[in-house]
């Protein structure tokens, strides 16, 4: 006998809000991690300093596009969950981005290069839609295979 409930009447779909506010907060969260553990302008010797304002911490936002992936897909909620969770894992950074700018703006070491922390939100976006893209697409097709078996012939 068939499943009852939610999830047998509309296909094994589910509501996407939930998944989209952790992929976001664990996104927000490494972001914050990368801020937080930074140094920020530390002095070397008499002559020398360093200027450190978000650390390798946020390359682990790279990690998070595999698993943020195979979350919309099992939810199952549609396209537009890839979107969401897309968004939900790129704007974040973009947000740390702006934080690095102004850290380097506002301590005065700013050189203007400090822009290129932009580069790392545009490649995890680049990456995203790429992991995401194929993600649904897989998805689509096993969806559709799944339903042509189903219909008798």
């Amino acid at each position: 006998m068939a499943a009852q409930g939610p999830q047998a009447r509309d296909g094994g779909r589910r509501s996407p809000g939930a998944v989209v506010a952790a992929v976001g907060a664990t996104s927000g969260g490494v972001g914050v991690l990368a801020l937080v553990t930074a140094p920020g302008v530390t002095r070397v010797d008499e002559l020398a300093y360093d200027t450190t304002f978000v650390t390798a911490w946020w390359w682990l936002a790279y990690a998070l596009v595999p698993v943020a992936a195979v979350v919309a897909w099992r939810v199952r909620a549609g396209y537009l969950t890839y979107v969401a969770v897309g968004a939900a894992l790129v704007v974040p950074h973009v947000a740390v981005a702006a934080l690095v700018v102004a850290r380097y703006r506002w301590s005065g070491w700013s050189d203007g290069l400090e822009v290129f922390a932009f580069l790392h939100p545009l490649g995890l976006f680049a990456v995203a839609v790429v992991v995401l893209v194929v993600t649904g697409v897989v998805d689509a097709l096993r969806r559709r295979r799944r339903t042509d078996l189903r219909q008798p012939a």
